[in-house]
């Protein structure tokens, strides 16, 4: 019997290569009935610039040898989840739940790809149009936009000084939310599977497109791979939904971009 056990499992460099065997584990043995996958991704120079403040000069490009873990020249550190890694581990991942898990157990980026697909606005701060509804306080009571934006750029004010609601509801916060549409590159904006992944979480923007434009995700190219081969079958199943079908009918055949 499925427990209620929410777990987040943070993806790194090895478990990423584990792939289904992570995720039947979760669900067969710890019977954990609610997942949120998280790709560690972590600039070496993470703890002194926030991402929007690196040096552009080096900023590698997409695929290059400096944009995925295990270079010396790397930007990332070796325990960083590799972008095509992370692609891959989604799609097996997918194929595993939607055949055999669908609506029994809860994958987050899965669920709320679902309901974008249907129109939905996404469940997730990562997978939205906008952001900025997360604020981090910390001890000391200094407010910052995002518990991933903990610099100076971003400190918002004091809850000893400021009240909670005005430093949330600011313009200045308001304009880091609609910064995570405003400031994607046109190689997003050009993307099919835009409307899915809204370029990630902004802390993740730190390489360039292929014409060279800074702000790409790290993890672009495995998103990439993820939505190619799951968006037809995220359109089949919500078509299914929609006629009413019995989910039970759902088999193994069925999951595929041609299944439908």
């Amino acid at each position: 019997m499925a427990s209620n056990l929410t777990l987040l499992s943070p993806l790194i460099a090895i478990t990423s290569n584990i792939l289904s065997k992570l995720y039947r584990f979760l669900v067969d043995e710890l019977k954990v009935s609610y997942i949120q996958f998280t790709p560690v991704v972590e600039p070496k120079n993470f703890e002194s610039a926030a991402p929007q403040f690196f040096n552009d000069a080096a900023v590698p490009f997409l695929g290059s040898p400096e944009a995925r873990p295990g270079n010396v020249m790397s930007i990332v550190t070796d325990w960083s989840v590799d972008p095509d890694d992370w692609g891959n581990f989604l799609k097996v991942t997918f194929e595993e739940w939607i055949n055999n898990d669908l609506g029994r157990v809860m994958v987050n980026l899965f669920e709320t790809a679902v309901a974008q697909t249907t129109g939905k606005p996404s469940q997730l701060c990562v997978t939205s149009e906008f952001c900025g509804k997360a604020i981090a306080v910390e001890y000391t009571g200094d407010i910052y936009s995002c518990d991933h934006f903990v610099y100076p750029e971003y400190k918002l004010g004091n809850i000893n000084d400021q009240d909670l609601p005005d430093m949330a509801l600011s313009v200045r916060q308001e304009g880091f939310g609609m910064s995570k549409r405003d400031s994607l590159p046109e190689y997003c904006k050009r993307c099919p599977h835009l409307n899915l992944c809204w370029g990630e979480c902004p802390k993740n923007r730190i390489i360039k497109t292929p014409d060279g434009e800074i702000g790409l995700n790290y993890l672009c190219s495995g998103i990439k791979t993820f939505f190619d081969f799951a968006q037809p079958i995220l359109v089949g199943l919500v078509t299914v939904m929609n006629t009413g079908t019995n989910k039970a009918l759902l088999s193994k055949s069925s999951a595929r971009p041609d299944g439908f």
